[in-house]
């Protein structure tokens, strides 16, 4: 094992040139960090791992290998913002995930997301229901952007001198085919009720239920899957 002075000085001078790494990649690696950025930042941190850790590696050795990393690194970013289209091939490109108020199976499958983490990511944009996206956008970094249909944008009611509503939470009772049971317990709701209402909008099998939720203040919202 090294000594414990070798050990503390390629320790110390490992994390700062890590951090002038950072620094000089720019703040956006660590705010807004890409798969790219993710997967750069790792394979360094476990250079320079292995390197203290290596009784044959000197200091020298992990400056280098961190060096060589981010010339990498930034000529890698050179060619991207400089060669169009370039970026796809390192990265993930944004992908509509609803359009026109339409949920797009398809991309969901194809960026590995359920309904579950799509719900979570609409809630963090403080949008808890799917009938209130026009457009929802599944960011490199993932993140969601979201554009709200122009009937659901904020208006301060206290300004209109309106009444205030109670809201309630919408409630999931169909998730990609699939009967949420206690979704319909807690609105005090059965199946067959639930089937009826799917079938009087032409529904007569839920499985073909991409989605489905209630809302006491505008009743059921469906989307078949496509």
């Amino acid at each position: 094992m090294k000594h414990f002075g070798s050990l503390t000085i390629e320790l110390t001078v490992g994390l700062f040139a890590l951090l002038l790494l950072l620094k000089i990649m720019g703040r956006s690696s660590i705010a807004e960090a890409t798969p790219f950025d993710f997967v750069s930042v790792v394979v360094l941190g476990d250079f320079v791992g292995n390197a203290i850790y290596d009784p044959d590696a000197k200091v020298t050795s992990i400056l280098y290998a961190i060096a060589l990393w981010a010339v990498l690194i930034l000529l890698i970013n050179f060619v991207t913002m400089k060669v169009n289209n370039s970026r796809g091939a390192f990265e993930s490109k944004p992908a509509i995930i609803i359009g026109n108020g339409v949920l797009d199976r398809q991309e969901m499958k194809k960026n590995k997301l359920d309904m579950n983490r799509l719900q979570a990511l609409l809630r963090d944009k403080d949008v808890f229901s799917f009938r209130e996206v026009e457009y929802a956008i599944l960011e490199a970094n993932g993140k969601i952007s979201v554009i709200k249909k122009p009937i659901y944008n904020n208006v301060f009611k206290k300004d209109l001198n309106l009444p205030v509503a109670t809201i309630t939470l919408p409630v999931t009772l169909v998730s990609d085919g699939v009967i949420m049971k206690k979704g319909l317990a807690a609105i005090g709701k059965s199946q067959d009720w639930l089937r009826n209402e799917l079938s009087a909008r032409g529904i007569n099998d839920f499985r073909n239920v991409f989605i489905a939720e209630w809302r006491q203040e505008d009743g059921l919202f469906i989307q078949e899957g496509i």
